[in-house]
């Protein structure tokens, strides 16, 4: 688990990282620079890259976030079913079923968004729009609509179907144990409102120990210096903690599917001799196991050119 977190911190720090940088870059630069002339560099080449970089973070932090709830399903999984996985068996089964993944969780979120829209339109001129009664309701709400998609991702990962035939599965299991699947979606929920009460109040505490310690855009170059670790390190421990806690949001669900199908033909097959065994010796054209693939590595090497030229642009 340990080892998974570092993964998927190394992911958000190349893909997030420059974003978080380049913001503070600008902040920097902007102490000698007045409004107009910042926003002259925003309309032409500073503007196209400092967009490129909020592209690369969203994308990199949508790759993160899937394949920590993956990655999580593939290990606990493995531990549950009493045959424990490597990081790298794990992560060959979370990117055999990463377009799969993306796909169930487009089509449950379509009626829990629905769902929520209706609540939030029925129920606001009641409670009014205060932000307590506001994720009161959109918790209810999945809770109640969400449990029959309870077990959707495992059925992905561990049962090795497709998104729709993981949908009728995770019904057939809801219909068994209904109130399980509602502390499953209600557990997952919370843990996730949890993350984001988390980070607002990590963000909180990093802006007054700055304060405290003076290392704003205005610090000299020793305070500058440690501001910019401080960040790279804020952003790689975000990154970590997304793991963790996408880890245990899907922890009660992997108890319960293995629990009530004992479906573990996902972990079968990254297995040793398995099809998708990452330590197989590979025959051309099929690609050899790469912790980092081609594509996330082109992202960190695009987001870091992209931070180059926007410091560049200011300059």
């Amino acid at each position: 688990m340990r080892r998974a977190s570092f993964y998927i911190g190394a992911i958000v720090l190349g893909t997030v990282g420059p974003l978080a940088v380049g913001s503070w870059a600008i902040a920097v630069i902007s102490v000698d620079r007045s409004s107009a002339e910042m926003a002259a560099v925003l309309e032409g080449a500073g503007g196209l890259l400092f967009a490129i970089l909020v592209v690369l973070a969203t994308m990199g932090f949508i790759v993160a976030a899937v394949e920590s709830r993956t990655l999580g399903v593939a290990v606990l999984g493995g531990v549950m079913a009493g045959r424990p996985v490597t990081l790298r068996q794990a992560l060959a089964r979370s990117r055999r079923t990463f377009w799969r993944t993306v796909a169930a969780s487009i089509i449950v979120a379509i009626p829990l968004s629905l769902a929520q829209a209706v609540a939030t339109a029925l129920l606001e001129p009641i409670l009014g729009a205060a932000v307590e009664a506001s994720v009161a309701t959109s918790t209810i709400v999945t809770a109640v609509v969400g449990a029959p998609f309870a077990y959707t991702l495992a059925g992905v990962v561990l049962g090795d179907v497709d998104p729709l035939e993981a949908l009728k599965r995770s019904f057939r299991v809801y219909g068994a144990r209904k109130g399980a699947a509602m502390i499953v979606v209600l557990f997952e929920t919370v843990a996730a409102l949890l993350i984001l009460f988390g980070v607002s109040a990590g963000l909180d505490v990093a802006l007054r120990v700055f304060d405290t310690l003076g290392l704003g855009p205005e610090a000299g170059a020793a305070g500058l210096a440690l501001s910019m670790i401080g960040i790279v390190a804020a952003v790689f421990a975000f990154g970590t903690l997304l793991f963790t806690v996408m880890a245990m949001t899907v922890a009660p669900q992997v108890v319960m599917f293995l629990g009530l199908t004992h479906a573990t033909f996902g972990l079968d097959l990254v297995a040793p001799g398995g099809a998708d065994d990452p330590d197989a010796p590979r025959r051309p054209p099929e690609r050899p196991f790469r912790w980092y693939t081609r594509p996330l590595l082109l992202g960190i090497l695009v987001g870091a050119l992209g931070l180059a030229g926007l410091v560049a642009a200011y300059e």
